[in-house]
């Protein structure tokens, strides 16, 4: 059954690593759509390659278009930031390049999509079941 509630609207903040936390919005089916179509970009860019890597048995494309889905919802999505620095430490703003950064490390990385990305494309999931 197709359980119907408003969208929600309020930020909330997740915790991806000891100190470190972001805002988010919610996640809409805007944002997905956007994602999805980040993703496809991927695919299309490397078409030859992808064929090439289904050959032989090698995953690379698929998670290149998943990787280009998640870093599309964070930058739509995050929106301040806590415990986040520069080199020399220094507090940064929140920014397409930042966010990049911040996802380059695999564990704030993976702590976005189980807590953040997941849920939602669960959510997208149950709606089209």
């Amino acid at each position: 059954m197709l359980k119907l509630k408003p969208a929600a609207t309020d930020l909330a903040w997740l915790d991806l690593l000891p100190g470190v936390r972001v805002r988010v919005r919610p996640i809409s089916v805007a944002m997905v759509l956007i994602g999805r179509d980040e993703a496809g970009k991927v695919f299309l860019e490397n078409r030859v390659a992808s064929e090439a890597d289904a050959e032989a048995g090698n995953p690379n494309v698929g998670t290149h278009a998943g990787i280009a889905l998640v870093r599309s919802l964070a930058h739509a999505g995050i929106v301040e930031w806590e415990g986040v620095g520069d080199s020399d430490g220094a507090v940064i703003v929140v920014t397409p390049e930042h966010i990049d950064l911040l996802l380059d490390d695999w564990r704030a990385y993976d702590a976005l999509d189980r807590h953040y990305v997941g849920p939602a494309l669960d959510r997208e999931r149950e709606k089209n079941a």
